[in-house]
Parts: structure tokens; sequence; C-alpha cells
């Protein structure tokens, strides 16, 4: 019994990680944060 309860607790996390990395996905198109980051990366590699 401990196994099957252990196995669905695990399969909600794994549900529940996916959805919240979707939404900040979107979140993170929306605001344009990838891109802001890419080009901050960019600078401080062009600094060196």
């Amino acid at each position: 019994m401990e196994y099957i309860q252990l196995t669905l607790i695990l399969f909600i996390y794994t549900v529940l990680i996916g959805i919240f990395m979707k939404v900040a996905n979107y979140v993170g198109e929306k605001l344009g944060m990838g891109k802001f980051f890419i080009n901050l990366w960019q600078k401080t590699r062009k600094s060196k």
C-alpha cells in the first residue's frame, strides 16, 4: 500500500511541476525575461 501512495504522490508532484513550468514559461515569454537574460549574459561575456 505504501508503494501505491508513494507512486501517487510522485505522479502528483510531477504533474504540478509540469504545470508550474508551463505557466512560468508563458509568463516569461510575455514579459520578455528570456531576451533580457540572454542580452545580460552576452554583455557579461563581452566585458571579460
